[in-house]
């Protein structure tokens, strides 16, 4: 992902836990595991406000990512 805006964390993972992200960056057309976490965060973000509100916010966009 390309925002410039955007805070670097260094999280380190269990072989488990990156075979897992390895594993929805694949079915969700990613370019990374790095792409997959950020993609996950706004995915959790989104759904969570979807549930306090009771309205769906605007989907997300990803570049290269799966059509549907």
């Amino acid at each position: 992902m390309s925002d410039e805006k955007m805070t670097r964390h260094q999280i380190d993972l269990t072989d488990a836990e990156h075979e897992v992200l390895d594993r929805v960056r694949r079915v969700q057309g990613l370019a990374s595991v790095e792409d997959t976490v950020v993609w996950l965060a706004k995915t959790r973000m989104r759904r969570g406000t979807e549930h306090i509100t009771g309205r769906r916010g605007p989907r997300l966009a990803t570049s290269g990512g799966k059509a549907r």
